[in-house]
C-alpha cells in the first residue's frame, strides 16, 4: 500500500524532503512505517527516534490524517492505503 509522509520542521531537513510517498506492507503501523523511513538513514533516525525509549514519540508530534496518534492507538494505530502521516519534531528552529 501507498502511504504519503510529511516532514515538518528539523525533521524536513534531517530527511532531505518535506514529503514522501513509501510503499509499506498492508498490516503496517504507525511504527512500522516509521521504523521503515529511518532504516536506512542515519540523520533521520537521529532526528527522530529516541533510543532511550525505543520510540520516536518523545521528538515528535505524529498525525494520522491530521489526528494526533496518541488519540487513537498510538504507534501501534494501523495505517490503511493512502493516509497521510505527518511527523513534526517537537524541537523548532527559531
Amino acid at each position: 500500500m501507498r502511504v504519503k509522509i510529511r516532514l515538518l520542521g528539523v525533521l524536513r531537513d534531517a530527511g532531505g524532503s518535506k514529503a514522501m510517498i513509501v510503499d509499506a506492507p498492508d498490516d503496517s503501523t504507525v511504527e512500522s512505517i516509521i521504523r521503515q523511513l529511518i532504516n536506512d538513514d542515519e540523520t533521520l533516525r537521529t532526528a527522530l527516534w529516541d533510543e532511550s525509549v525505543d520510540s520516536p514519540i518523545p521528538n515528535a508530534l505524529i498525525m494520522l490524517d491530521g489526528v494526533e496518534v496518541n488519540n487513537l492507538q498510538g504507534t501501534q494505530t494501523p495505517v490503511k492505503p493512502d493516509q497521510e502521516l505527518v511527523l513534526l519534531s517537537v524541537v523548532h528552529g527559531g
